[in-house]
């Protein structure tokens, strides 16, 4: 019973924490009149450029530590956490936002929809890059991408 209450416990922290990481919000790139493919495909190149000019560059770093203890029936140990990092990152999506801005576009913040939004009718997912209006938010796909729709037009 005692094993049943520690895992149920380090599931609802683990379901806490993983909860906190979601993400609220989508930042897509707006151009005006800009199809969603043309949005896709400028996205790609600049992702393309930014990736050949940055390239990953993992680094591996230790933390120190020290753990003992019983389990799964015998005693054991551990010294050190490896955490590995991309240090060219930060400038592969600077980069990437910069190619996007020299070619036109402006990145914008959406809202996540609601349940109590989507719950209200069936919307379209827009095709043109849209005007930033409070009516426009984003909805996650099955196959894990993101979508805007209008609330201001169901179908």
């Amino acid at each position: 019973m005692r094993v049943y209450l520690r895992f149920l416990s380090v599931l609802t922290v683990s379901a806490l924490i993983l909860t906190g990481c979601t993400s609220n919000s989508y930042q897509a790139f707006l151009k005006p009149g800009a199809s969603v493919d043309r949005v896709n495909r400028d996205r790609a190149e600049c992702d393309v450029e930014a990736n050949q000019l940055f390239p990953a560059a993992n680094w591996p770093n230790t933390y120190p530590t020290a753990t003992v203890g019983y389990w799964g029936g015998g005693w054991g140990g551990g010294i050190g956490i490896v955490h590995t990092s991309d240090v060219n990152s930060g400038m592969r999506n600077q980069h990437r936002n910069q190619c996007m801005r020299i070619k036109g576009y402006e990145p914008n913040t959406f809202p996540r929809c609601t349940s109590e939004q989507l719950a209200s009718g069936s919307f379209a997912p827009i095709t043109r890059s849209p005007q930033p209006s409070p009516s426009i938010c984003a909805v996650t796909l099955e196959g894990g991408g993101w979508t805007l729709i209008d609330l201001s037009k169901p179908l």
